[in-house]
């Protein structure tokens, strides 16, 4: 028979099958089952009595495997973390790296545009300096031209005006027809 839950005997059961039907105590055939009982529990490695060094071994053996076992797994865990750690770190170390090299880039990017910007305004000195020489050397040419054709000028209109005033005018000058055929 089956209790309520399925797991086989039910305390009813229990009763029925250990109730004294022979109308001895502890007499008949339900004593020498449990006497039976008794003896294998002492003598059969029950209650701890008798041969159980091989229990004790097993024991140990098993708690042994046990513990070496869970060693080993807490010893891989430790590994996976060292390994957790340290690729962290390393992608920690990583990432600074990549910010300091980028901000000496652009640092770096920065300082050649500074420079570039320098040669530039040096560049337009130099060509605006090369320029303006250039330009007062020209300036200085023809002003040098401009003083001798202006001297040039003055000394012939001064050599003019002089020959005209005091050169002797020839006779035949004032009076037509003498010795030049009558062309003056």
């Amino acid at each position: 028979m089956e209790n309520m839950n399925g797991s086989g005997l039910s305390a009813a059961d229990v009763l029925a099958m250990t109730k004294n039907t022979d109308g001895f105590s502890f007499g008949g055939v339900s004593g020498f089952i449990l006497l039976f009982i008794f003896l294998l529990a002492i003598g059969g490695n029950g209650f701890g009595f008798g041969n159980n060094g091989n229990v004790n071994q097993m024991a140990t053996a098993d708690l042994l495997y046990n513990q070496s076992t869970d060693n080993a797994i807490r010893g891989l865990a430790q590994g996976q973390c060292n390994i957790t750690d340290t690729i962290l770190n390393s992608k920690y170390d990583t990432a600074l790296m990549l910010k300091d090299a980028s901000q000496q880039l652009s640092n770096s990017v920065a300082s050649i545009g500074n420079l570039v910007v320098q040669e530039n305004q040096a560049t337009r000195n130099i060509i605006l300096q090369n320029k303006i020489d250039s330009l007062s050397d020209t300036i200085t040419v023809l002003r040098g031209e401009n003083s001798n054709l202006k001297q040039t000028a003055d000394i012939t209109n001064n050599i003019l005006s002089n020959l005209a005033t005091t050169a002797p005018k020839p006779p035949c000058y004032y009076s037509s027809g003498c010795g030049c055929n009558g062309l003056y």
